[in-house]
């Protein structure tokens, strides 16, 4: 995304990168694969097959592999419950040429696989909300119970983006958001503890920007930074690319804080262009880089 890129001036990079984490570790975890996921608790990564056409799981602990989807085409983010058993994720598929996708879920030890709405054209959004998987589809919410959990969740969110619009469920009700106005928003993604968004606004000099749901305040975070992927509640983690037109022609990972105060370039090795990251609570960093996947520990 070379149009979005932004180039840094020393002054700048001088006020606001602090030595905030360290990298402690960097191996390979899997030769094959793309977009990997970390569990919520970093105890295992779900790894998307080429082609997304299937989903492993690697036990970061035992190192096992177990391979939970086949011949699936995924589309779109996959959510984690809590407990981290049960994911549930959107698949396309075609009927009479055209396209459809349909939200199902899967549980990662009994692989048991269910369809969780009938197919439809649109894309929709969707997320855990304690035991019960929430499907926003503009009219109305669509509630699907898989776990025993039966906690009060205070705010029942979905967050998508519809028709251009960015959109935030909150239970049964929806509304647009648009902090940026119209058709601009990419890589919406609702923080852990569910009182901010994360996304790119395309027409928006293409950066990255937090809503916080609570207040209705936006904060610019000044740069462009792809794929965002929430670091905790307080920090982000994305990747800055350049392309030729045609190609990737750099990469790098950055972290921001979520009030744009502190920048931080995460060091990988230099042959690697890392792309799609995905952190956990306790640590650890997953990327993607020319068709493998790596682990990286910071402290």
């Amino acid at each position: 995304m070379k149009r979005c890129f932004t180039l840094f001036s020393v002054v700048l990079l001088t006020v606001l990168c602090f030595s905030q984490f360290r990298v402690e570790s960097i191996k390979e975890i899997a030769d094959k694969g793309s977009q990997p996921l970390l569990s919520p608790k970093g105890d295992y990564i779900l790894v998307r097959s080429a082609g997304e056409t299937g989903l492993t799981k690697i036990d970061l602990k035992t190192g096992e592999k177990t391979n939970i989807l086949n011949d699936d085409n995924l589309t779109g983010d996959i959510q984690i419950s809590d407990g981290g058993s049960t994911i549930a994720y959107c698949q396309t598929e075609y009927r009479d040429h055209f396209r459809y996708n349909i939200i199902k879920s899967v549980n990662l030890s009994t692989k048991e696989i269910k369809n969780l709405d009938e197919p439809t054209r649109e894309v929709n959004g969707f997320n855990f909300a304690g035991g019960k998987v929430k499907i926003g589809k503009k009219n109305k919410v669509r509630s699907v119970r898989l776990l025993n959990d039966i906690r009060n969740i205070e705010h029942e969110y979905i967050v998508a983006v519809e028709d251009g619009d960015l959109v935030l469920y909150d239970g049964n009700s929806r509304k647009v958001l648009n902090p940026n106005g119209k058709d601009t928003y990419l890589w919406q993604r609702l923080s852990p503890d569910k009182k901010s968004i994360v996304y790119v606004a395309i027409n928006d000099k293409c950066h990255t920007f937090i809503y916080d749901i609570i207040s209705g305040k936006t904060t610019d975070l000044g740069y462009y930074l792809g794929a965002p992927a929430w670091m905790g509640n307080e920090w982000i983690i994305g990747q800055q690319d350049e392309d030729d037109g045609y190609q990737m022609t750099s990469s790098r990972l950055v972290a921001i804080r979520i009030d744009g105060t502190q920048f931080q370039v995460i060091p990988t090795p230099e042959q690697r262009m890392p792309i799609n990251p995905s952190a956990s609570i306790d640590g650890k960093i997953a990327f993607e880089s020319e068709g493998k996947v790596f682990l990286m520990e910071i402290r």
